[in-house]
């Protein structure tokens, strides 16, 4: 599987194909909720260590892409 994005699907927002997980919410938990590759594969079955560890590098090579369209204040 690889990273796609559908303007059907999560306002087009990058996902992991065939899954509609946005890498977003993947890199949200590995960064922000503390959780490791394993653990995310725990939360979203469908997702394998492979698919995961191919979303956090699709977001860390578009990391300024992800940050300039986040809403959320950046913290101090």
């Amino acid at each position: 599987m690889g990273i796609v994005r559908n303007s059907e699907h999560s306002n087009g927002a990058p996902t992991i194909e065939g899954t509609g997980i946005r890498v977003k919410d993947i890199a949200s938990a590995y960064e922000h909720s503390g959780y490791d590759p394993d653990e995310i594969t725990q939360l979203y079955p469908d997702l394998t260590l492979g698919d995961v560890h191919r979303a956090l590098a699709y977001y860390y090579d578009h990391i300024d892409d992800f940050r300039s369209a986040s809403s959320e204040p950046a913290s101090a």
